[in-house]
């Protein structure tokens, strides 16, 4: 199955470009500030839930949205753990 709106294949592209950066960053350090990385995967977020809303049904834009949820839910966290 194929996406047929763009925001679909560019929400897929996003997420798993963070995946792979992260993995990279948590193994090998990979010099790319963390910033970047999470900001690319609220970007692939966005993309996914507007390609949703536009009736794609293409497994990577549930993904981007899964991994989105992941990440807020990482930040809110790390917020969380500031405060106490």
């Amino acid at each position: 199955m194929r996406p047929k709106t763009p925001f679909g294949k560019w929400a897929a592209i996003l997420s798993i470009a963070f995946i792979v950066l992260i993995t990279l960053k948590i193994l090998i350090s990979f010099p790319l500030p963390s910033f970047f990385i999470v900001a690319l995967g609220l970007a692939g977020f966005i993309a996914g839930i507007i390609a949703i809303v536009k009736m794609d049904k293409f497994i990577g834009s549930i993904l981007s949205i899964l991994v989105g949820l992941v990440i807020i839910l990482w930040i809110i966290g790390e917020l969380a753990c500031k405060v106490y």
